[in-house]
Formats: C-alpha cells, structure tokens, sequence
C-alpha cells in the first residue's frame, strides 16, 4: 500500500511541473506550483518523514503565494497556442524519470522520491532554459530549489530537515523576486 501512494505523490509531483511547464499566467504557474509541492511532500510524507514533507509542502505554498503577488499577469494561460514541443517534453521526462528513477539506479529504496525529484528537476530546468518570461524562470527555478533540496535530503539524510528548510526558502525567495518592467503585463 505505501508503494502505491508514493507513486500516487511522485505522479502528483510530476503532474505539478507539468502544469507549471504548460501555463504562461500566473494562476497556471502557482497552481503548477503547488501541486508539484504537494507531491514531492506527500512522497516524503509516504516515506514516514513528516517534519520534511511539512517544510517542503510549506516551500511549495510560499513559492506559490510569492508569485501570485508578484505577478499581475491574470488568468491561467495553460497551454497556449505553440505549446506543442512542452506537451511532448512533459510526457518524455516523465518516462525518462521513471526509467531512471526505478531501472538505471539500482538502490530499490525511495525509487519513486528519485523519480519525483528527476522528473521535477528536469521540467523546471528545461522551463528555466527555455523560457524568455520572467515569471515562468522564476517559477521554475523555485521548482528546481524545491527538487534540489529534496535530492540533497535523499542522499544525506543527516543534514535534510536544514538543506528542506533552505530549499523551501530559496524557492519562496525566487517566486517572490521582481521582474523587469513590462514583464508581468
């Protein structure tokens, strides 16, 4: 049962950065935000680690609630017109993170969180490299700070609940920085 529901969060985790990678308004990017918070959150709570999944939850509603009020940009502006080689990147790193999450690293324990946190990383690397907006770059570097600090929590689990602690910081921070003028129009 606890396999199946920390599938169900690195599913909800890469749907979030799905929704992220796909919208071009401010609701789109927040809500993208969230959900990919709550699922690399519900994976470490899955894994018994609920002070981290508190912290990384709480990273993804900062980061979310920065950018809100950053932004004046309204609506949701999922998948605008052009949005076809994103479509076909979600789905692609969606494989590739579940292939390498599960097959190419042979650890059999936490599967699912390396899936999560690849899949994040890459979508919101790929947003951060890809992307002119400045609201979405700051958006996805909070999701990459946010897959960061889980995949340094995973590799040394005595210093996690601080690097989370940081991750979650970082990602509100960047959310929450200005952008140019002209940008959030």
């Amino acid at each position: 049962m606890n396999e199946a529901l920390a599938i169900a969060a690195a599913v909800l985790a890469w749907f979030g950065a799905v929704v992220m990678v796909l919208s071009d308004a401010r609701r789109g990017m927040a809500v993208g935000i969230v959900l990919l918070g709550a699922g690399l959150a519900f994976e470490r709570a899955v894994a018994g680690h609920l002070p981290m999944a508190g912290v990384i939850f709480a990273g993804g509603m900062l980061a979310a609630v920065a950018g809100l009020w950053r932004s004046r940009a309204r609506g949701w502006g999922i998948l605008a017109a052009g949005s076809t080689p994103r479509v076909v990147l979600c789905i692609v790193a969606g494989a590739l993170a579940l292939y390498f999450g599960r097959v190419v690293i042979q650890e059999p324990a936490d599967w699912q969180a390396r899936a999560a946190v690849l899949a994040v990383g890459v979508l919101g690397g790929a947003r951060l490299l890809s992307s002119s907006d400045q609201r979405a770059t700051l958006t996805a570097a909070s999701a990459v700070a946010l897959a960061v600090a889980l995949a340094a929590a995973l590799v040394t689990p005595a210093s996690g609940m601080a690097v989370m602690v940081a991750g979650a910081l970082v990602a509100g921070i960047l959310s929450g920085l200005p952008t140019a003028a002209g940008a959030d129009a």
